[in-house]
């Protein structure tokens, strides 16, 4: 239950044994000793994912976050990489398949992401992180509205949707803790207690439009070819043509993990956009 201010008293609770939760909360009461919630309540973190720099959705996104308002205060370019991506979603994450992890530890580690985090002067009655949250919008197409992020730049799929927001107070302190390394960390507070507002960067990335030859059985029959010139052990090449072939006769057949790991060993995908694409559009 999350109170006025945007503190959800379970997740304190959830996270008071957490390293990255423990550190910040303490750099925030040490940076605000007498208006700790009030302050707190301001800032959100917003974190752009990999597939938004790669497609070049950037400029979309800081022209909503400025048309709502929304202050830069801090930002960074960096790669979050596997092992922040399963600490930052590991609750969120326990019922999860293999694969829906093993998709994002991979798009995470692909390229660089942005991190920002943002300032409303209007709260509103709720917190930075809840109002951004609302902007968002949801992951499922059905649940979005029309002001919302997702809904003006409509996702990939399911896990390639662009944006990720701390639902609350609570996950701001734990999220900023983990993507943001010690000096980081200084300089983000540095800049929420100088309040000084920083202008959206223009962010260069070399831009990969989704190509129209993203498509399954294209991706099937690259892999079946180098499956055939490839000296695999006979019991492992009839499981990726059985694999292969059942993917490509029902829709509502999935990549299962162990055909990920069977495909890895051999070298046969590389982690690139086009395999992100396909493989998160094809999974559980």
């Amino acid at each position: 239950m999350a109170d006025i201010l945007g503190n959800d008293v379970e997740k304190d609770e959830l996270y008071k044994n957490e390293i990255p939760y423990r550190i910040v909360r303490n750099m925030a009461k040490m940076y605000w000793p007498n208006r700790y919630n009030e302050e707190l309540a301001k800032y959100g973190l917003v974190l752009v994912k990999p597939e938004a720099l790669i497609t070049g959705k950037i400029k979309e996104i800081f022209s909503i976050l400025q048309a709502e308002g929304y202050e830069l205060i801090y930002y960074v370019c960096k790669n979050i990489g596997a092992v922040r991506t399963s600490e930052m979603w590991k609750f969120s994450w326990l019922n999860s398949s293999m694969e829906h992890i093993l998709i994002n530890q991979k798009l995470f580690s692909m390229c660089d992401s942005l991190i920002l985090i943002l300032r409303s002067q209007c709260l509103c009655g709720k917190s930075t992180c809840e109002m951004l949250t609302k902007l968002k919008g949801s992951a499922f197409e059905s649940k979005r509205e029309p002001y919302q992020i997702r809904w003006k730049i409509k996702p990939i799929n399911y896990v390639l949707n662009y944006v990720h927001t701390s639902d609350d107070s609570s996950d701001f302190l734990r999220e900023v803790g983990i993507l943001l390394d010690w000096d980081e960390l200084i300089q983000a507070f540095e800049a929420m207690v100088s309040n000084h507002i920083k202008s959206y960067p223009s962010i260069e990335v070399k831009t990969i439009l989704p190509s129209q030859d993203y498509t399954l059985i294209k991706w099937l029959n690259k892999i079946y070819y180098k499956t055939e010139i490839s000296n695999i052990p006979a019991p492992d090449k009839i499981y990726i043509r059985e694999n292969i072939q059942a993917l490509k006769n029902s829709t509502c057949q999935k990549m299962t993990f162990n055909f990920l790991c069977v495909l890895c060993k051999y070298n046969l995908i590389q982690w690139d956009f086009e395999t992100i694409v396909i493989v998160s559009s094809n999974i559980i």
